[in-house]
């Protein structure tokens, strides 16, 4: 009697590993959905995670302040209408770039007072010069549709490198930057039919570099012009005292003025 039951345990124990094979089975299955729902990710579902990011370490956020429509007020959905105006533009603008093959020369990001369309001084101008590369003006038309639908001031920023600019036309990298900002502005006035007093064209030189001019790819990533789409912070609303007046502490009536 005690053998047979030795030999039922023995038999018992060997099954065991069934268990931890059924674990892992189950652990793959979960692993491959996990993988394959990543996988068909869109981009406007990883645009809007991004912008999430960029939100979140911003430093308006950091002081306690939110970044809100021109209103200071949300969107009917609920939703935060500078994010929805970004996640639409950015789509559109890095779609129609990415057509174009040139989606390297394009950022589209956000920044304290709005959304920011990056464009870069390689794709728009050649070297020392203000007069807009017929390659470009595609893409400037179709960033000028997506910025005309919406009805906020619109600042047009231009900057370059730290290299001296060697012109006649424009003797520092001042008026080089004013006049590529101003290249700008005329197009989103003269093609894209945008109202001008929406407008206005800032030139920043090498003063506002987006890294450090150390190298050549560098320098490239400076020279840019920025279109960037203002959205006010809202106006606080003045505190109004509804409580009752407080009382005199010496019986007397307040003196009238």
């Amino acid at each position: 009697m005690q053998r047979r039951g030795h030999l039922e345990e023995k038999h018992e124990n060997t099954e065991r590993w069934l268990l931890t094979y059924s674990d892992l089975i189950t652990l793959l299955l979960v692993f491959f959905v996990v993988m394959y729902s990543v996988s068909k990710a869109d981009e406007a579902k990883f645009a809007k995670l991004n912008a999430s990011l960029q939100k979140a370490f911003n430093v308006i956020v950091l002081q306690g302040q939110d970044t809100t429509a021109i209103s200071g007020q949300n969107g009917p959905d609920g939703g935060n209408k500078i994010m929805d105006d970004f996640l639409g533009i950015r789509t559109s603008v890095m779609k129609a770039a990415e057509q174009m093959g040139i989606q390297s020369h394009v950022n589209v990001t956000m920044q304290q007072d709005g959304i920011a369309i990056s464009l870069s001084g390689n794709l728009l101008f050649d070297s020392g010069r203000a007069d807009l590369r017929p390659e470009s003006t595609a893409l400037l038309e179709k960033v000028g549709e997506q910025v005309r639908a919406v009805p906020n001031e619109i600042r047009i920023e231009g900057h370059t490198d730290s290299i001296p600019v060697d012109s006649d036309l424009y003797p520092t990298n001042w008026e080089l930057s004013a006049a590529r900002a101003t290249a700008v502005t005329r197009f989103l006035v003269e093609v894209s039919g945008i109202d001008p007093r929406r407008l206005s064209a800032q030139g920043y030189s090498q003063y506002r570099p987006l890294t450090d001019n150390s190298t050549r790819e560098n320098r490239a990533l400076n020279r840019r012009v920025d279109i960037v789409i203002v959205y006010p912070k809202p106006t606080p609303e003045p505190a109004t005292n509804t409580g009752d007046a407080p009382a005199s502490t010496s019986g007397a009536p307040a003196a009238g003025h």
